[in-house]
């Protein structure tokens, strides 16, 4: 079975970076996610998206999605606005209006939940709400999909993934997003966002819970550089191989993450950077279709680059 293609769009317009992707390599996608439109506190949506970016997605054959989040105005997922759905029906039902208002309105194909850092101990209210809206939009006619944190087992306590029951969300949901990224991130030691022993595991986890046609496996086209552990900035791939180039850097492997790394100096202070690159994204690939799943999830197209697209075009 061929690979389904779900590809993040980070922006609502077309002013986005990832615009010029859409247009060259669209032909390549199946499903595009505008990220994102925000609850707000009284229930409204913050966001206007673009109806020439949804109009020639439709035109090249694209389903497109709008991702509605629990991000508040400094960049943080709300905890308190996720309890809010699921405890308070008036406030829900509000949310869920505007949200169907906004996909007749825009021509949206559904719907893309990115509801993150809900309360672990509302596990079994959030999946049940989940599933109440699923039913709502599907019964409407509209797609529903929704972004999982990775995980290689229940972990059931812990705060960013307890809340999500892959098995109960994966029952009534048409496309469950595997967030197979951020292994290692700003806060952690240097090391793969997304080594391919892990992501192996983690989908693993997901198979034994999750129908693998509704599977999707998280691509991420980004990596750090790390200043220090605890310290870094998120790096594309042209901007690695530029800071290679300009440090006289080699490219190393790291057989055992799967990974591209390397170091440089600057006014004295020693960095490492991993990202993906070609080698460590084909292999990704490579498991997807070995496993049978759904598909790929590209995050995100504004940190694509010519030659990603032409490896997703020679392997899908």
């Amino acid at each position: 079975m061929a690979l389904r293609v779900f590809a993040f769009y980070n922006g609502l317009t077309e002013q986005a970076r990832g615009y010029r992707y859409l247009q060259e390599y669209g032909s390549l996608l199946d499903d595009m996610a505008l990220f994102e439109i925000s609850i707000q506190a009284n229930g409204e949506l913050q966001g206007t998206p673009s109806r020439r970016l949804i109009a020639e997605a439709h035109a090249l054959g694209i389903k497109v999605f709008l991702v509605v989040s629990n991000l508040t105005a400094e960049g943080q997922f709300s905890t308190p606005l996720i309890s809010r759905l699921i405890r308070e029906p008036v406030f829900a039902d509000r949310v869920w209006r505007n949200i169907y208002n906004l996909l007749v309105t825009y021509k949206f194909d559904g719907v893309n939940f990115d509801l993150e850092k809900g309360s672990p101990e509302d596990r079994t209210l959030f999946s049940r709400f989940i599933n109440t809206w699923t039913a709502r939009f599907k019964g409407v006619n509209y797609l529903v999909s929704i972004d999982v944190p990775a995980k290689t087992s229940d972990e059931r306590t812990d705060v960013w993934k307890g809340v999500f029951d892959y098995r109960a969300l994966g029952q009534s949901v048409d496309q469950v997003i595997l967030m197979t990224y951020e292994e290692h991130w700003p806060g952690s030691s240097p090391g793969s966002v997304a080594s391919l022993p892990w992501v192996t595991r983690v989908l693993n986890y997901a198979l034994a819970n999750i129908s693998a046609s509704k599977l999707y496996l998280g691509l991420p086209l980004y990596g750090y550089d790390w200043e220090r552990p605890g310290k870094a900035q998120v790096i594309g791939y042209k901007r690695a191989h530029e800071l290679a180039r300009r440090y006289g850097a080699p490219l190393q492997w790291d057989s055992e993450q799967h990974s591209t790394f390397f170091r440089y100096e600057t006014r004295g202070q020693r960095h490492t950077v991993y990202f993906e690159d070609l080698r460590s994204l084909k292999e990704k690939l490579d498991l997807a279709k070995r496993k049978g799943i759904g598909g790929v999830a590209l995050w995100e197209m504004n940190l694509s680059y010519p030659e990603f697209w032409e490896l997703l075009s020679a392997n899908i």
